[in-house]
């Protein structure tokens, strides 16, 4: 399950908010596949609808959001504040360029522009600004003389480093300065929303002037006389609070963190980053400085944010069972709890999810969540029953589950239709978990039903359709149907989108596992498929075209060509996609691209490959003529077609590393081998035969690799101590026999001279063994 780590939210938000408002920085037999198939859980906390509290799920929305709409951004509520002092003069598009996007250099010429009585010297990006030019006019002097000052404090409260290496130097002086200057002003000004800005400017400067007691000092006597409670009021405070945290006093600067989350809504993404998790006694110290149950509960809500303590649910429903923070929690727990049954979920059949339900924090988490919903104090009393409905599907409770979604029809407003959607999809996956044996009745009932969810789009529809299909793959593998196990597994979910299996299973890269020829003749040759069966197979990812494919690829990679020619690719011969490389071409090198690159016309598919390398294997047992030049070019066709070849792609579908028991061929250079000294043994040309003596060598070498365990490093680094350097121990286990006798016996041919020049590996061996 994808989730988006908070701190980067935070991190996104902080690097925006500069001019007034930048941050205080203070057992089913089967396939054997992975079970992380899922790309999130069925419990989907948006159906809360709180934006307020979103970011707060285990899984947050995308900070895109936030930045452009939501209260969370200092920059919407800043400028929704600046809309109201100009009576709605100007446009939030408007006030937000000229006051988070114009440089302090702008509003500089600016303020030249309206002392000069010289507009034409406005920057152009505030040459059509409405309120540039009342600025210039004269009008809102005092809000005018504002935005100077605070543009002049901004390079000096911003991360000014070049990098992070670098040390963030500050011009205390000018900051002191300004100071000074941004208490003049405090004074001199009658307009309230103005002296809250200068106030903060102060409390910022000094912060950041690391004068601790003087930021505490300043906040107090300002703020105090302000008597306000604005959103400025809990910016500053924020500051308060971080110089608290820097002298030490954890418990207190946590508590004013978690009034800042609680009270401002645009300061509460930096307020849980700098509420800091707390060991008992201080948690106790913090609750202490709580003034009434609902601070209480914002404590125990961040506490709870940071620890995954979700034992704090009961102490926030005893101190307000109708708190959002509760139901945030809730959503957190539960998509906390699927996260451990995807990960740790075993498909044995002794160990089903409800085994799997203690993985929570506390055992009684169900109970907890029933008896808060049955008690109808919580805040959206039918979500509660929602999440017990959800918790009893997940420990195949059914009939608490029924129960709960009643409860949820009758308590949830008429305008709500989310829950109801949500219902009928869980309760469509509860009819298939709950089923035993999956028979015709069954599949001609559940159908339409099925069809409603995979088109549905919406509300983690896809997810539940992949659970359900999973569902009905486990059963049919118990009555032993496997072509329909493996139909249920590999249904595409949007027929514009990239075709995408409902679990990780692919025949590409494991044909040898799926029973190829049932799965064709079930398709192809059976008239009297079920509506079910036809619903499988025409959403179906694999083709018959794609089928055939896998299957001759298969018989490819076990070297059967008459049999890959005659069942399989003769049927779809004008359909495959052509090789990048001329599989019968070999170079002293390995190089994919250089011999992809030299291909002026392709020539190959694998139907026109499988022919030709028939063709050629009849040539020789037919005629002495070119033998040699015959074997050469199928040890140069063996070679390419393993994981070293241009031309892997004849026996698999995805280059890997991997070689398994239905690819037993991909790093096998061995009949490539045993070919190249055939036709070494075939010509009397000595130069051909250093060729092949050569190319065989390359065998023996990636024989070396994988016996001795290249793919995995720690053994590689043993054999290759120096990056490039084998160590001598090599040419005492015999991977370099070949190489020996090209040395010994071709020395004097030109193919020995060309490869002493182009390979180091055997430069390296001429040179260093003797």
């Amino acid at each position: 399950m994808v989730k988006i780590n908070l701190q980067i939210l935070l991190i996104a938000s902080i690097s925006s908010f500069v001019f007034l408002f930048n941050s205080d920085n203070s057992k089913s037999c089967g396939w054997d596949y992975d079970e992380n198939f899922l790309r999130s859980g069925l419990f989907n906390p948006d159906i809360l609808k709180d934006d307020s509290l979103s970011a707060f799920f285990l899984s947050p929305r995308f900070f895109s959001e936030y930045s452009e709409e939501s209260l969370l951004n200092p920059e919407v509520e800043n400028i929704r504040e600046w809309k109201n002092y100009f009576n709605n003069e100007y446009s939030s598009k408007e006030l937000k360029n000229l006051i988070y996007e114009s440089s302090p250099n702008d509003i500089k010429i600016l303020a030249d522009a309206k002392l000069n009585n010289n507009p034409s010297i406005v920057p152009k990006k505030l040459a059509k600004s409405n309120i540039a030019k009342d600025f210039i006019s004269g009008k809102y002097p005092d809000a005018f003389d504002y935005l100077i000052f605070a543009k002049e404090c901004e390079p000096h409260v911003i991360d000014n480093r070049k990098s992070e290496w670098d040390e963030l130097m500050r011009d205390t002086l000018a900051m002191k300065d300004l100071l000074e200057k941004g208490k003049l002003y405090l004074q001199r000004t009658t307009d309230k929303f103005l002296a809250e800005r200068y106030a903060y400017q102060v409390v910022r400067l000094a912060h950041y002037m690391k004068n601790y007691d003087l930021t505490i000092n300043l906040f107090d006597e300002l703020f105090e006389k302000l008597k306000s409670k604005s959103i400025i009021y809990y910016w500053a405070l924020s500051h308060k609070a971080g110089v608290l945290r820097s002298k030490g006093d954890l418990s207190y600067s946590s508590y004013l963190f978690s009034v800042i989350f609680d009270k401002c809504l645009s300061r509460r993404l930096i307020a849980s980053q700098n509420f800091k998790s707390l060991d008992a006694s201080t948690l106790n110290e913090t609750l202490n400085y709580c003034n009434d149950n609902h601070e209480k509960t914002a404590v125990w809500f961040l506490h709870a944010y940071l620890t995954n303590d979700f034992g704090s649910m009961k102490q926030i429903y005893e101190l307000e069972p109708n708190s959002a923070y509760l139901e945030i929690l809730l959503s957190r727990a539960i998509d906390r709890l699927e996260n451990d049954i995807y990960e740790y979920w075993n498909i044995d059949e002794n160990t089903g999810w409800s085994n799997q339900f203690i993985r929570l924090d506390y055992p009684n988490f169900y109970s907890f969540v029933s008896s808060c919903a049955k008690k109808e104090n919580t805040l959206r009393p039918y979500f509660w029953y929602y999440a017990a409905g959800y918790l009893s599907l997940l420990r195949h409770d059914y009939v608490s589950m029924k129960e709960n979604f009643s409860a949820v029809k009758i308590l949830l407003p008429k305008d709500d239709s989310e829950y109801n959607i949500r219902i009928r999809i869980l309760e469509i996956l509860a009819r298939v978990d709950e089923q035993k044996n999956i028979d015709k009745i069954f599949e001609t009932n559940i159908l339409e039903e099925l069809k409603w969810v995979r088109d549905l789009k919406k509300y983690n529809s896809d997810d539940a359709f992949i659970w359900m299909m999973k569902r009905f793959s486990e059963k049919y593998y118990k009555q032993q149907d496997t072509v329909k196990a493996i139909l249920s597994l590999g249904l595409k979910l949007n027929y514009s989108e990239y075709p995408r299996t409902v679990s990780y299973i692919d025949f590409l890269s494991n044909p040898g596992r799926a029973p190829l020829d049932k799965i064709i003749n079930f398709i192809e040759y059976n008239p009297n498929k079920s509506d079910f069966e036809k619903y499988l197979v025409e959403n179906f990812i694999y083709t018959t075209k794609d089928l055939y494919e896998i299957r001759g690829t298969l018989l490819l990679s076990k070297y059967d060509f008459e049999n890959a020619l005659l069942w399989n690719f003769s049927n779809i011969k004008n359909n495959l996609p052509m090789l990048p490389a001329d599989p019968f071409k070999m170079n002293i090198n390995d190089c994919h691209d250089c011999d992809a690159e030299s291909l002026k016309t392709k020539i190959y598919t694998k139907y026109t490959f499988a022919k030709r390398m028939l063709e050629l294997e009849k040539e020789i047992k037919t005629t002495s003529k070119n033998r040699a030049e015959n074997y050469y070019l199928l040890a140069n066709a063996y070679y390419n077609m393993t994981y070293f070849g241009n031309s892997w792609m004849v026996v698999d579908f995805y280059r890997s590393l991997n070689s398994t028991d239905d690819d037993p061929n991909y790093l096998d250079c061995s009949k490539a081998e045993e070919y190249y000294l055939k036709a070494m043994a075939s010509s009397k040309d000595k130069n051909f035969q250093a060729r092949c003596l050569f190319m065989a060598a390359k065998c023996e070498q990636n024989r070396f690799y994988v016996d001795k365990g290249y793919f995995q490093i720690k053994n590689f680094n043993l054999y290759y101590p120096d990056d490039c350097e084998p160590n001598p121990q090599i040419k005492k286990e015999n991977y370099r026999m070949y190489f020996k006798t090209l040395k010994d016996n071709y020395s004097k041919t030109e193919f020995y001279k060309q490869a002493l020049k182009e390979c180091k590996y055997f430069n390296y061996f001429v040179t260093n063994y003797k």
